[in-house]
């Protein structure tokens, strides 16, 4: 399968990402899949973007984790929970905060930060780096990347990949949909919602109420009623 970025064959336990960051040929850096045990300083630094506080921990050059805008004090509380020797670093990635900065602004980006999801289930990391692939501003199915990753029957499973995806927007699971073109789930905490929010900052067209009022809090997660996507948008993911 062709991967989005070079596959690193050793990595962190835990997953990395710290400092400038390198990119490969193709742009989108390179992606730790492997589990051996490092030794890098975890780093971590918040800042703001038009959406509120973005926040990403990072070790030996690549990402960990990210936080999409919510409160100050809410990513540094996950991140202390979670990482508690990390240390804040405000100049970490530079790159990649201007990067994340403008993506907020509207304009189109495409993130070429390494990443490592080395902690994750082999099938995940697969989805995981299948859904990278996915462009701005178009989506795929939950079934796509099942094709992608080696197993076409195995969209369920990429649901839950996407689920545990501890890097949203770099990984855009935001931009998976069901195979009907409905909205599916999205594992953040303000949910669908912001799902919905990322969609139409990407120009992505869905037939959908403009202020999302259809939006039931109770059943978001599992709401399968907003319609259609532009089969104009859908994304062909490289096997």
């Amino acid at each position: 399968m062709k991967t989005g970025g070079t596959i690193v064959p050793g990595a962190v336990h835990r997953n990395p990402g710290a400092m400038p960051e390198p990119s490969d040929r193709d742009g989108r850096g390179t992606v730790t899949m492997g589990s051996e045990e490092g030794t890098a300083m975890m780093q971590y630094a918040v800042f703001d973007t038009a959406w509120g506080v973005f926040g990403f921990v990072a070790q030996d050059q690549r990402l960990v984790a990210t936080f999409l805008p919510r409160a100050r004090r809410e990513i540094l509380a996950a991140i202390r929970a979670s990482w508690a020797e990390a240390v804040e670093t405000q100049r970490l990635l530079p790159r990649f905060q201007r990067d994340i900065v403008a993506y907020f602004e509207g304009k189109p980006v495409h993130f070429s930060v390494d990443i490592d999801v080395s902690a994750m289930p082999p099938f995940h990391r697969l989805a995981l780096e299948a859904c990278r692939r996915i462009p701005y501003g178009r989506t795929a199915s939950y079934g796509d990347l099942a094709r992608a990753a080696g197993k076409p029957s195995a969209a369920r499973a990429v649901g839950g990949a996407m689920a545990h995806n501890p890097l949203p927007l770099v990984v855009p699971c935001h931009r998976v949909l069901r195979s009907d073109g409905s909205i599916g789930g999205f594992s953040s905490p303000r949910g669908v919602a912001e799902k919905l929010r990322l969609l139409r900052l990407e120009n992505v067209s869905l037939d959908l109420p403009a202020d999302g009022s259809s939006v039931d809090a109770t059943t978001a997660a599992s709401f399968d009623g907003f319609g259609s996507a532009s089969r104009k948008r859908r994304a062909a993911v490289a096997v």
